[in-house]
């Protein structure tokens, strides 16, 4: 099956449903060689992923995933993005996940290290919660715990999905992105029912719109800034898709039209893990600059599509006053103090 499933991709010929699973199958298996795994993906990416196979590795990875219950009964958003932009931006999602659970929204945010960051030197998701003291890498209780008590989770793909784990030292290896890229936003175990979804290109944003609402995901946004970004933009124009009530329909969001000066103003890059976690802390304290200008266009899309603001403008200003009023950052607050109750390890 394994020849056969190479030849088929080398031949540029689309997979069927069982041979996704079964290519996902031997993915995941231990005794796959790491040099059978990079070639299945680089075959993929060669090839092109249809929208037909991502979501079928997507079904597929959802089926083996440790389910986390909870947030789908409590209308919870996500905010994972894709990943592999041409331009790295900030950890956007993540810091945002405080600001939209402190405007009322429950958040399980799935996320993970970076898959080139430990290259060149800067923080993914995961790597930015541990900075700030949170043990989201190794114990999938502090998740349960901190969204039983505060309605706040961060899921670490490798704790709920095999196969995130079984391909992380290929991943960066190869250094480029993979269909794994576009499977984080596509397989939140939580099961959630709101999605805003960071993509590196229109062409990806329009691929997640037409797949997470197969996946039952009921209303959300796939975003794309104008500058080689997976985030909004905080000083042009961001490219989005949204769907609710099974409609898909694009917009064109200016940042002008949102954000004061000075949140449009500086700059938005990624950084390493410490100084990430530095910045994080200064963003919730109510600090400015472009970042924080990305961080409210997200939370406020999150709120809008979640059903808690009328319209992005609200949203953004909802946003806005969960930063100012000090609410978001008590959060990363509460997190840090349950992280030091006890040593908190996978099972323990």
């Amino acid at each position: 099956m394994t020849s056969k499933i190479l030849d088929r991709l080398f031949a540029r010929r689309d997979l069927t449903p069982g041979q996704v699973r079964a290519l996902v199958g031997r993915l995941v298996d231990p005794t796959t060689d790491d040099l059978e795994r990079a070639a299945f993906l680089v075959a993929i990416r060669t090839k092109g992923e249809t929208p037909a196979e991502v979501q079928a590795f997507a079904r597929e990875l959802r089926r083996r995933s440790n389910a986390f219950p909870g947030p789908r009964a409590d209308g919870a958003v996500d905010l994972c993005g894709s990943g592999g932009a041409r331009m790295p931006s900030f950890n956007v999602g993540t810091v945002s996940a405080f600001v939209v659970r402190a405007a009322g929204v429950p958040v399980a945010k799935h996320g993970n290290r970076s898959a080139r960051g430990s290259v060149r030197g800067y923080a993914g998701s995961s790597d930015l919660l541990e900075a700030l003291g949170l043990p989201v890498a190794t114990s999938s209780d502090f998740a349960r715990e901190s969204y039983r008590r505060y309605g706040l989770a961060f899921l670490h793909a490798p704790l709920y999905h095999t196969a995130t784990s079984a391909v992380a030292a290929v991943r960066r290896g190869l250094g480029i992105p993979t269909i794994f890229n576009q499977l984080g936003p596509l397989t939140n175990p939580a099961n959630v029912p709101f999605q805003v979804v960071g993509c590196p290109e229109l062409a990806v944003a329009e691929r997640v719109a037409g797949i997470l609402p197969n996946l039952g995901v009921r209303a959300g946004l796939a975003v794309t800034g104008d500058n080689d970004t997976d985030e909004f933009s905080p000083s042009g124009t961001s490219h989005c898709v949204l769907w609710t009530g099974g409609r898909r329909t694009r917009r064109t969001v200016r940042a002008a039209d949102y954000l004061e000066p000075q949140d449009r103003r500086g700059s938005w890059a990624p950084l390493p893990a410490s100084a990430a976690a530095e910045e994080a802390s200064r963003l919730l304290a109510g600090g400015g600059g472009a970042r924080r200008g990305s961080i409210l266009l997200t939370s406020g899309a999150a709120l809008w599509i979640s059903g808690r603001a009328p319209n992005l403008r609200d949203g953004v200003q909802r946003a806005q006053e969960a930063l100012d009023s000090g609410r978001a950052e008590g959060l990363l607050r509460a997190l840090q103090a349950l992280a030091g109750e006890r040593r908190w390890t996978e099972g323990g």
